[in-house]
């Protein structure tokens, strides 16, 4: 890979410290519509190590190149009913460490801190839970990334954006037959601009990503749960004062997860994910996402 300047490494920073998040990932189970006055409280633990580099348009770079992430988020769910639909006000708070970042033996530094908030809602449509094992349910959630999280534009790397995102994600949960259901989400994330990118006086733009994941899950009982899915995402090409940076959000990835309900109120979930297919950006090697849900 040709030597890159610093303001491109800067570019790619911004790319690659939000690489997991081009959209609100799932679990099994996420659009479950719990009843009215029920809190959730939920901590994820998320550790990533990628080891290859594709800038559109260019080869691979796997000599000396590596990204290494280590985030964990707390969330906070509450349930209530408006007008008949059940709705889940919620937040987001990201927080962690992203390290031994480098193309082609160029270092990228590190980055730990706070990244964007994120506030949402889903708003149930259909809501039906004595439908299959898994009930039936459609709902729309609007999810606003706010541009908290830490940033400094001399840095190459950061956690936080400077910019604001809003996602809008669309949930089906559908029973199949006995144990079997099918969970089906797709996203559309619109980007504003990060007027300090680049040299720290330049404008990075995005286009809108667009995204689809699915699961096929299998209930074995209440407490317990496996489910194998599919993210797809495209789009997202950025541009740092109109030029192509070659950066965009095409990804593929494969998911298994596994579900256990300790008692009434603790869920504990494990979930393995692998990129197979990126062009231009990092390609996941190993995702480890665990999930503690505590209902009350």
């Amino acid at each position: 890979m040709p030597t890159l300047s610093r303001h491109l490494l800067g570019v790619l920073a911004c790319a690659l410290a939000s690489s997991n998040a081009l959209a609100v990932d799932v679990n099994a189970g996420d659009y479950t519509a719990l009843p009215a006055g029920t809190n959730v409280a939920a901590w994820y633990q998320q550790y990533s190590r990628a080891e290859r580099f594709n800038a559109d348009g260019a080869p691979d770079s796997q000599r000396d190149t590596g990204l290494k992430s280590n985030i964990s988020i707390l969330r906070l769910i509450h349930f209530m009913d408006i007008g008949g639909i059940t709705v889940d006000p919620q937040i987001l708070l990201p927080f962690g460490h992203v390290y031994d970042a480098r193309i082609a033996g160029q270092s990228l530094g590190s980055a730990s801190g706070l990244a964007d908030p994120i506030i949402a809602a889903t708003f149930w449509l259909v809501n039906q839970p004595a439908a299959g094992v898994s009930g039936r349910y459609f709902g729309i959630t609007p999810l606003f990334y706010l541009p908290w999280g830490n940033y400094d534009k001399d840095d190459a790397l950061n956690l936080g954006e400077n910019r604001f995102k809003a996602d809008v994600q669309l949930g089906w949960v559908e029973p199949l037959w006995g144990k079997v259901s099918m969970e089906l989400y797709a996203d559309v994330v619109a980007y504003g601009h990060n007027n300090d990118a680049g040299n720290g006086q330049q404008t990075l733009k995005q286009d809108p990503t667009y995204q689809l994941q699915g699961n096929l899950r299998y209930d074995f009982n209440p407490s317990q749960r496996v489910a194998l899915g599919y993210s797809t995402s495209t789009g997202g090409k950025q541009y740092l004062d109109g030029d192509y940076t070659g950066q965009k959000t095409q990804v593929q990835q494969v998911r298994a997860e596994f579900q256990q309900m300790l008692g009434q109120r603790l869920q504990l979930s494990a979930q393995l994910t692998r990129d197979i297919e990126v062009t231009g950006g990092f390609q996941e090697d190993i995702g480890v996402n665990l999930r503690a849900l505590l209902l009350f």
